[in-house]
């Protein structure tokens, strides 16, 4: 197991059995109070603060203003776990919060699952971890083709199976709940926080997010150095990259010049692949002549690293994280470029815009809110975004009149996986997108991935994998509602579900960028999607959040003041396609070698000739790069499996377990698949699903 990890034990005799397995691999161990190993793993200096105050243990493991001392002043009074909400209520920044209290152990990530807890059945214990995959090699747990299959939908897997884990048996804690560990063994899921109402008004509301976010940053550069921020043209770079200046520590800042060529890409350093346009140029270039102070570099397309670059046959394993697929993988060499080249300039820590979309987007299904909560203010805004958007008046009806619960919507999402995408003149406010499974997907996996979604939708079992059995414990949680319950939404509100549900997808991108990344340059943070930036966004009304115009109200008027009137008033936003066509034309040859003979293949999910036709055909649309970025996902995903296996840990008889038996792809002649090996995961044959 290299890299950085932790784990976290119970303080009792039944976490000794995983305590044995993970010594010989553990660099550091922190103690509970009863003397027997609280933390273990790997994790560099300064990463972790520790604390106590008497038996009370405390631990925060990432990016806060917290000292020891600090620390000790919040802790005392605490009696239990439980007291620990209370004692981190008001400490900005994205971090684990990790306590021992008599007996009992609290284990938490963030909101927005830039920080996530796994946790797994290990002997007679629960134990937690930062890593799925790290659960994964000590309980020796099989990765569910099934779970595979679905996420080849999209660039999660959709909801509500969007925090669960393609390990059998490991499972995530969602971003709202925490984890107590007993010192017996068993474990419970605990409810942290409920999305607030959208209540605020426009006018206080923005304060709130402005100290929010100016609080986060500063986190970032109190500590002084050199720190980076993208600066693409966009508001949420250009919030940054002001906020930032204003600290003591020394700024610089990065974009990329535009690209020529139909698209005029400026190539934003974004794990989404978004790129800005000749717009974001120009507004770029006026943002950083009022940062006088700030040292700005300006890459040019040629040397930056395109769109699906470093994914041939030989690097692809590279860009995966073994915990689950990487929904960033072709754009992983580009943000990789972007901080080897901040690392040379001296940047600790580089401050993306990641999230701002999420939180400050006009997502237009809050109008199937507003219009039930206020219908005279939900009029104009409908008769603006149709204006925009051009819907179609029967579309627009049925996504109104929609009242679907969450799981009948995922039972008719089981129903449509294969359908076409819908027109540009159609519209749907529903709980989440849709998702669909590209072409070459097989007729087996289409079928298993229909199954799991439709179990999900009845709180069935979906059967093994994705950790979703429910296991031992006082009341495990898998990720959705669990067998037997009705799918859960996040929110009570579509709109407030969806926000939340966005921002989840990208803080999980993000912390995996960062596993993906390790060693490129400093590690990427999102301020936008700490804790208390995005309870307060949460916190305004929907029509002053979500209004068509300008673009993005509430960030734009939290930021007067600090960013310049004319980059916050700016309405255009420039096209997107430019730089992607222009990756896939450079390296489609890499990307036909990486599937001739792929590993999705071999294991029965794709048709790789079916794929390499798809990637030899004119692209006009993005329906087929939309099913790429899934696929490229999961094929460099299960290549990863086969270079990491050799280390991890396990109860057994003390060894380590050896790689998953299978043979690797470059061993086989090309396009021919190998045979399957004994232990290796496959789809079993189901009937065929109808197209």
């Amino acid at each position: 197991m290299a890299g950085e990890w932790f784990a976290v034990l119970p303080d009792g005799d039944t976490g000794l059995a995983a305590a044995r397995a993970l010594r010989p691999l553990a660099r550091d161990v922190v103690e509970h109070a009863s003397g027997r190993p609280w933390l273990m793993g790997c994790w560099p200096d300064g990463e972790v603060t520790v604390t106590a105050v008497g038996t009370v243990r405390l631990a925060v493991f990432g990016c806060s203003p917290a000292t020891v001392g600090s620390l000790r002043e919040r802790l005392r009074g605490a009696r239990s776990v439980h007291d620990m909400d209370r004692t981190v209520a008001r400490l900005p920044g994205c971090f684990h919060l990790l306590a021992s209290v008599a007996g009992r152990v609290r284990a938490q990530g963030t909101l927005a699952s830039v920080r996530r807890v796994y946790h797994a059945r290990v002997g007679g214990a629960v134990v937690a971890a930062d890593s799925a995959h790290v659960l994964a090699r000590l309980t020796r747990a099989d990765w569910d083709p099934s779970w595979l299959a679905l996420r080849l939908t999209g660039p999660t897997a959709p909801y509500p199976l969007h925090e669960t884990t393609p390990w059998r048996g490991v499972r995530a804690v969602p971003g709202d709940r925490w984890l107590e560990l007993a010192p017996d063994g068993r474990s419970v899921e605990r409810r942290r926080w409920t999305a607030p109402e959208p209540a605020v008004p426009l006018a206080e509301g923005a304060p709130a997010v402005r100290d929010a976010l100016a609080a986060a940053v500063q986190t970032r550069t109190t500590h002084g150095g050199t720190v980076s921020t993208e600066l693409s043209g966009g508001t949420d770079s250009a919030s940054l990259a002001f906020l930032a200046d204003r600290g003591p520590a020394r700024l610089v800042t990065y974009r990329t010049v535009e690209r020529d060529g139909g698209g005029n890409s400026d190539g934003r350093v974004d794990g989404s692949g978004h790129d800005a346009g000749g717009h974001d140029a120009f507004f770029a270039d006026r943002a950083a002549g009022v940062l006088p102070r700030a040292h700005h570099r300006v890459h040019r397309p040629d040397r930056a690293a395109a769109l699906f670059a470093g994914l041939g046959r030989d690097r692809a394993a590279g860009a995966a994280d073994p915990d689950e697929p990487f929904a960033w993988t072709r754009t992983r060499a580009r943000l990789a470029y972007a901080l080897e080249a901040m690392a040379v300039e001296g940047s600790r820590v580089h401050l993306g815009g990641h999230g701002g979309d999420a939180l400050f987007g006009t997502d237009a299904t809050y109008l199937h809110d507003l219009v039930r909560a206020r219908p005279r203010t939900a009029l104009r805004h409908l008769r603006a975004h149709r204006a925009q958007a051009r819907w179609s008046a029967p579309a627009l009806l049925r996504a109104l009149a929609d009242r679907r619960t969450p799981a009948a919507e995922v039972a008719d999402q089981a129903r449509l996986l294969r359908a076409a995408r819908p027109g540009p003149r159609q519209t749907s406010f529903g709980w989440s997108p849709a998702p669909r499974l590209p072409g070459w997907v097989t007729d087996d996996a289409a079928a298993a991935a229909i199954d799991l979604l439709r179990a999900t939708a009845v709180g069935a079992d979906p059967g093994p994998g994705t950790g979703t059995r429910t296991g031992t414990g006082l009341a495990e949680h898998s990720g959705y509602a669990g067998p037997g319950s009705p799918v859960e939404a996040l929110a009570t509100g579509r709109a407030q579900h969806g926000v939340l549900l966005a921002a989840r997808r990208t803080g999980a991108s993000v912390r995996q960028a960062n596993r993906v990344n390790a060693g490129c340059g400093p590690p990427l943070s999102a301020p936008f999607l700490d804790d208390h930036v995005l309870d307060a966004a949460l916190s305004v009304r929907l029509e002053d959040r979500h209004a068509p115009w300008p673009r993005k109200p509430l960030l734009t008027t939290a930021m007067r003041g600090v960013v310049p009137d004319e980059l916050l008033d700016r309405t255009s936003r420039g096209p997107s396609a430019a730089d992607l066509r222009a990756g896939l034309g450079r390296h489609r040859a890499e990307l036909l070698d990486l599937f001739d003979g792929s590993e999705l293949a071999r294991h029965g999910l794709i048709d790789d000739a079916a794929l390499r036709r798809a990637l030899l055909r004119p692209h006009r649309d993005d329906d087929t790069l939309y099913g790429l970025d899934a696929t490229l996902a999961c094929e460099t995903w299960l290549r990863s499996l086969d270079d990491r296996a050799a280390a991890g840990p396990h109860t057994g008889g003390g060894t380590v377990p050896g790689p998953i038996p299978y043979d690797r792809p470059h061993d086989r002649p090309r396009g021919v698949r190998g045979p399957r090996t004994p232990g290796v995961p496959r789809l079993p044959r189901t009937p065929r699903a109808p197209r």
